[in-house]
């Protein structure tokens, strides 16, 4: 990664996977994560690293490391550029991981086991192709891939979004073969359910990914000014149609007020904290997102220091005339207590 091709830096990312940036920082880093097509392999690596290495259990010291094997992964970071950090708190983090990574990866072989540690360097150094993330979800899966084989998980995974207070009375949708249907009427306005990947931006590299689950409860202004974007995005979908089809018809349909711009006091809640939002990020920080018409982003301070507001990347570039700014905050739905960001 290269600060003059990247917004952030590959300590901050590890920072980011590990809920130790600021609110602002963090969530600058997840639009960067959605539009990116290289950094989301990067974070899939290390949180794939992070997570093996928390997995992993050392019995007893008594393997050690030799001085050699010391010495020879000093070498080996040194060789891959793996520290370049301006922080000495996030260049002692940043050391003591890769060399944990690469002591036990080395103890594994010794042993006979295997643990597989990938990143992006370690196959350059090998002379092996890295993974082009644009190839990842190069078009779309069967729609079985997509569908939630048992509709009362997608139900609950639906009300996940928002506090149970506002979505036990809410409208609850599920997504069928055809589109989007009633599962439960709701009582209080709002509408619930769980959306896929081709709500995404358009140039995301993950449109086509059908691993992704995103639980949102629209407010009743949004349930009709935003949710019908979505509902659309999906028969279109279902239909067959392809990315550019479905960017013109999304066009024409603004433009011939067949959609419509977002209503005043339009937002939802993204409180869960059993989704997927993308490989690179998972379910990411609940947090609250507000719709308007295109509009200046510092108009509400957006990606300003300090600021926790975050200009959305959902539909920045795209057909779609709406702005959408971000606000994290500090509980998940269930009311537990969420990573400081």
């Amino acid at each position: 990664m290269s600060a003059n091709r990247h917004a952030i830096e590959q300590e901050e990312l590890m920072a980011y996977l590990d809920g130790e940036l600021p609110a602002d920082q963090a969530t600058e880093a997840m639009s960067h994560l959605e539009l990116c097509p290289e950094c989301p392999t990067l974070a899939a690596e290390l949180r794939s690293v992070s997570q093996a290495l928390m997995a992993w259990e050392v019995e007893s010291p008594e393997l050690g490391i030799s001085s050699e094997i010391n010495a020879a992964l000093g070498a080996r970071i040194q060789k891959r550029g793996v520290a370049k950090v301006s922080s000495p708190r996030l260049k002692d983090r940043v050391m003591s991981r890769w060399v944990w990574a690469g002591a036990l990866a080395l103890v594994c072989v010794a042993v006979g086991l295997k643990l597989t540690l990938t990143s992006r360097n370690r196959n350059e150094a090998a002379g092996m192709p890295a993974l082009d993330r644009t190839t990842a979800y190069p078009s779309m899966a069967s729609i079985e891939q997509y569908l939630m084989p048992d509709r009362n998980t997608e139900i609950a995974l639906a009300r996940s979004a928002a506090p149970a207070s506002i979505s036990s009375d809410a409208k609850i949708l599920v997504l069928g073969w055809r589109g989007y249907e009633t599962a439960i009427e709701g009582r209080n306005g709002f509408v619930c359910l769980v959306e896929r990947s081709w709500t995404s931006p358009f140039t995301s590299s993950e449109f086509w990914n059908p691993k992704v689950r995103v639980p949102v409860c629209f407010n009743a202004a949004a349930a009709r000014s935003i949710l019908p974007l979505t509902i659309d995005r999906t028969e279109m979908v279902l239909t067959g149609l392809s990315k550019a089809q479905m960017i013109d018809n999304i066009k024409a349909e603004f433009d011939h007020k067949k959609l419509p711009t977002p209503e005043s006091g339009a937002m939802s809640y993204m409180m869960s904290r059993a989704g997927h939002l993308n490989d690179a990020v998972g379910h990411y920080v609940p947090h609250l997102m507000f719709y308007f018409p295109l509009t200046d982003k510092s108009s509400w301070g957006a990606d300003l220091p300090d600021s926790p507001v975050t200009l959305n990347p959902q539909f920045q570039g795209g057909p779609e005339p709406i702005t959408e700014f971000v606000i994290p905050v500090g509980k998940w739905s269930d009311g537990t207590t969420a990573p400081v960001m």
